[in-house]
C-alpha cells in the first residue's frame, strides 16, 4: 500500500491521512486498515475506485493530533489471509515546548551559603526546537540560559524558581520549584540593645523553613543554653548578666548550620559606686579619692567635697593646682597633694547615665600633724633614722613636740625631730607626735617603724615530766626580725625544725613565730645529751646549747 500524509501537522488541528492500494478486491478477503491511531477521536472512511480513470482501494484517517503524537509512527497495512504488507508514516506535529521541568543540582543535601547550585530547564518535547529560555525567581526575571548557575549562594537566592522555554509556536512553563538556602540567622526583638527588665525574644530563622522538621540548639558566649524545636529563645525580663554573644545551630535530616553570633547588649543605670579613700601616712602628705561604678552605657562620674565639685569625667572642671584628676571608663580618681585639714570633709561620688544615677559618700579626716620617717619606715639595725613631726604651719608661738612609741611618752621638747643615730631592734614600734602651740594642739596618726635584725642568742629550756609517763619537753625561742627558722639538734641528729622537716621518732613538734616546742614521748637513756638550738634569718644566725638528762 501507499500512504499520504501532510508533512507537518499543527497540534489540535484535524488532519487527514490516506492509505491506498492500486487494486481492489470487491469480493475478496483483502483488508486495508490504519494501525497506531486513537480510535476514540479518529474517524476512518474508505471507498473503492472501479472506473475508467483507475482502480484502487482508498482508506482515509481523519483525526486531531496532540504533541504527544509527535514522532509517532502510523501503519498503513493491507492483509490477505496470512499475508501482510504495510507502509510506515512518521508524524511531525508542530507544537510549543511541552513537559517543561526544573532540575536542581545537587539534588540532595542542604544548600549552604557559598555553595554552587545549577538549575536546568528540561523540555520533554518541542517542534520546532526550543529557541530561547527565561528564568524567574519570585516572579522576577533572573536569567536567559538553559542552565542557571548560582555561584557563591547567598540567603537572597532563596525563592520560588521556574523557567520558560520558547519556540516559534509559543512558550512552555515549568512548575515552580522552591530553592531552600539552609542558612541560619539570629535576630533580636525589640532590638539587639535593650533596657534591663525588657522582655526580649531572640529568633533563629532560615529562609522558608515551612515543611521542614528542625531542631534548634542555643549558645551564649560559646556555652550551651538549651535544645528546642522552637526557633525562638525568650528572655522574659532581660538582666545585665544575659548580655553576650548568642548563636544557634539548626539541624534537619540532612545536616546543620550555625548562625553567626549576635551581640545582645543590656543597658542599665549605675549601681552604687565604690568609693575608696587613701591617705599616705609616710612621706608625701597625699590623699587619693577613687570612685568606680558598674553601668551600661558608661556613666559620667563626679567627685565633690561638701557639695563643691572637684573632679568630673565629663566636661572637665579646672582643678586646683594641688589636685590631679585621672578618668577612665566608669572610673574617676582625684589625687590631692600636700593634703591637710583643709581637705577634710564629706566626699561624694555621683554616677549618671541615660537610665539613672547613684551615689556614695565617705568622710576624709586629714590630721593636722603628720609624722615622716627617713630614710624609710623599714630599715636594717644600725641605720641612722630620723623621725620628723610636720605641723599644720599655722601653729601660734613656739610649738612644743611630744613623742610617743606604742602609746607611751618618750620625750618632749622644741625639736621637731627624733633621731636614732644607730637604730636597734628594741627601737621598733608605732610612733606618734603631738604639736602644741598657744592656741592649738594636733596629734599625728601612728606610723610604724620596723627594724630588721639578725637573731639574738636563742633561749633554750628543758623539763622532764615523770608523772603519768616520762615526757621530755625542750623549748627554744628567739628574738629577730624577720622571723627566724629554728632547728634543734642532738649531736649530729636533727630532732625537729620549724621549716617542716620530719621529726625524730617519739618527738612531737609545735612550731610558732620565732619559737619551737618539742615533746619527747617515753624518754629513754638514749635521749640524753647536748641539744643545740640554731636560729637563722636573712641577716644572720645564732645558737644556744643545753644538756638534757633523763
Amino acid at each position: 500500500p501507499s500512504a499520504a500524509a501532510p508533512q507537518d501537522v499543527r497540534e489540535g488541528q484535524s488532519s487527514s491521512l490516506e492509505c491506498s492500494t492500486p487494486y481492489a478486491c470487491p469480493w475478496g478477503d483483502a483488508v486495508l486498515r490504519w494501525e497506531g491511531h486513537d480510535p476514540r477521536v479518529a474517524t476512518v472512511s474508505g471507498w473503492l475506485q472501479l472506473d475508467t480513470s483507475g482502480v484502487g482501494h482508498h482508506l482515509t484517517l481523519s483525526t486531531p493530533f496532540s504533541w504527544r503524537d509527535h514522532s509517532k509512527k502510523l501503519l498503513c497495512e493491507v492483509s490477505y489471509g496470512s499475508r501482510k504488507a504495510s507502509t510506515e508514516v512518521t508524524l511531525r506535529v508542530r507544537h510549543a515546548p511541552k513537559d517543561v521541568q526544573v532540575r536542581v543540582s545537587p539534588s540532595s543535601g542542604n544548600i549552604h551559603v557559598g555553595d554552587t547550585v545549577s538549575l536546568s530547564c528540561g523540555v520533554g518535547s518541542s517542534h520546532p526546537p526550543v529557541s530561547g529560555y527565561r528564568w524567574y525567581r519570585d516572579g522576577a526575571v533572573v536569567g536567559s540560559e538553559r542552565v542557571l548557575t548560582l555561584r557563591g549562594v547567598r540567603r537572597e537566592h532563596h525563592g520560588r524558581y521556574h523557567c520558560e522555554a520558547q519556540n516559534a509556536l509559543g512558550t512552555g512553563t515549568a512548575p515552580t520549584t522552591t530553592l531552600l538556602v539552609f542558612s541560619a540567622e539570629i535576630s533580636a526583638s525589640p532590638a539587639a540593645e535593650v533596657r534591663e527588665g525588657t522582655a526580649t525574644t531572640l529568633s533563629c530563622d532560615l529562609p522558608g523553613p515551612e515543611g521542614q522538621q528542625l531542631n534548634y540548639t542555643w549558645y551564649r558566649n560559646g556555652a550551651w543554653l538549651q535544645d528546642s524545636t522552637a526557633h525562638t529563645l525568650l528572655l522574659p525580663a532581660v538582666a545585665a548578666s544575659d548580655a553576650g554573644y548568642y548563636s544557634c545551630q539548626v539541624t534537619n535530616r540532612q545536616g546543620s548550620d550555625t548562625a553567626q553570633p549576635l551581640s545582645l547588649s543590656v543597658t542599665y543605670p549605675p549601681r552604687t559606686p565604690t568609693l575608696t579613700l587613701f591617705q599616705e601616712t609616710q612621706g608625701g602628705r597625699r590623699a587619693v579619692i577613687r570612685c568606680a561604678v558598674d553601668s551600661h552605657p558608661p556613666a559620667t562620674l563626679a567627685i565633690d567635697r561638701d557639695g563643691t565639685v572637684l573632679a568630673t569625667s565629663g566636661a572637665q572642671v579646672a582643678p586646683p593646682r594641688r589636685f590631679g584628676v585621672t578618668a577612665s571608663r566608669n572610673a574617676l580618681s582625684l589625687e590631692i597633694r600636700d593634703a591637710g585639714p583643709r581637705d577634710s570633709g564629706k566626699y561624694r561620688c555621683t554616677a549618671r547615665n541615660a537610665h539613672g544615677s547613684a551615689s556614695a559618700a565617705k568622710a576624709l579626716l586629714s590630721p593636722a600633724a603628720e609624722l615622716l620617717i627617713q630614710p624609710s619606715a623599714e630599715v636594717p639595725e644600725g641605720t641612722a633614722v630620723t623621725l620628723t613631726c610636720v605641723g599644720p604651719g599655722d601653729t601660734a608661738g613656739e610649738p612644743l613636740y611630744t613623742w610617743y612609741r606604742n602609746g607611751k611618752r618618750l620625750r618632749e621638747g622644741p625639736a621637731p625631730t627624733l633621731r636614732f643615730p644607730s637604730v636597734r631592734g628594741d627601737d621598733a614600734g608605732a610612733f606618734q607626735c603631738r604639736v602644741r602651740g598657744s592656741n592649738s594642739s594636733d596629734t599625728s596618726g601612728a606610723v610604724p617603724l620596723r627594724v630588721l635584725y639578725p637573731p639574738r642568742p636563742p633561749v633554750l629550756s628543758s623539763f622532764l615530766q615523770t608523772r603519768g609517763g616520762r615526757l621530755g619537753i625542750i623549748e627554744c625561742s628567739v628574738e629577730s626580725d624577720p622571723e627566724s627558722n629554728l632547728t634543734l639538734h642532738r649531736g649530729d641528729v636533727l630532732v625537729a625544725c620549724t621549716g617542716g622537716c620530719p621529726p625524730a621518732p617519739r618527738a612531737r613538734v609545735t612550731p610558732s613565730y620565732n619559737g619551737l616546742r618539742v615533746e619527747i614521748q617515753d624518754v629513754v637513756l638514749e635521749d640524753e645529751g647536748t641539744y643545740v638550738c640554731r636560729a637563722g634569718n636573712a641577716l644572720g644566725s645564732a645558737s644556744t646549747a643545753l644538756e638534757f638528762r633523763a
